[in-house]
């Protein structure tokens, strides 16, 4: 038998075989039920077959590099301390910190007495900061500064670096510290907006003996010193 309207392709497949709905007629609202359900066991299933992308995903590695995320996750146990005991001396320095090296030391004491010296004469203080404390390069700052102010220009040549000791060494509260005496020959020149020289006590070729601390936040996997403090000995 022939339907006078054509059927609707939902209605071939939810409707019984001689149920008739005219294409302008309402659809039934338990039909809209039906309808809502199935869409939503079709969204559920696509989910399940493809998952979700929230904009974070992990992209996998290319061409066989490691993952470095999380290669560079240092545990405690790898380098970081932050249950050094507090103590004087380089026995207990040693203790807190089990790499630390004498020799080492003084060979990055040497280097960085050079380049702290050049970085404060040419007010290079991007430099400074790598190698000062927070305190410190507040007070370097301000002297550079002063100096740009008056149109005056510092030169520090150092001539000889004749001898660095450790005089202390302590570690407080996961800080350790380490006081170096150097001996060495400057000469400095002071020049003003018109190139004249200045002359004063500190200008000159002079043997001078600095005493500078160096410090290191032990809970840090930093292995770099910052210079904390600057000295010089009673009567210089």
């Amino acid at each position: 038998m022939q339907h006078m309207y054509p059927m609707t392709l939902h209605c071939k497949r939810l409707c019984r075989q001689d149920q008739i709905i005219p294409l302008g007629d309402p659809v039934p609202f338990i039909d809209i039920i039906i309808f809502a359900v199935i869409a939503v066991l079709l969204v559920l299933r696509l989910r399940s077959v493809l998952g979700q992308r929230t904009g974070y995903d992990e992209q996998p590695p290319r061409d066989g590099q490691p993952d470095t995320a999380s290669a560079d996750v240092i545990s405690i146990d790898a380098g970081r301390r932050s249950d050094a005991g507090d103590g004087h001396g380089l026995a207990a320095l040693k203790k807190a910190d089990r790499q630390f090296s004498e020799t080492e030391f003084l060979n990055g004491a040497a280097g960085a007495f050079e380049m702290i010296l050049s970085a404060y004469a040419d007010g290079d203080l991007a430099k400074l900061k790598r190698l000062l404390s927070y305190d410190l390069l507040q007070s370097f700052t301000q002297s550079i500064q002063q100096r740009s102010s008056d149109g005056e220009v510092l030169s520090i040549s150092l001539d000889e670096l004749r001898d660095l000791r450790i005089l202390d060494a302590k570690v407080f509260d996961n800080i350790a510290s380490v006081t170096v005496e150097y001996q060495s020959t400057q000469t400095r020149t002071l020049t003003d907006g018109d190139g004249n020289a200045i002359e004063d006590e500190d200008t000159g070729t002079r043997d001078l003996i600095d005493i500078w601390t160096f410090e290191r936040d032990l809970t840090l996997d930093d292995p770099n010193w910052k210079l904390a403090e600057t000295e010089t000995p009673d009567g210089e």
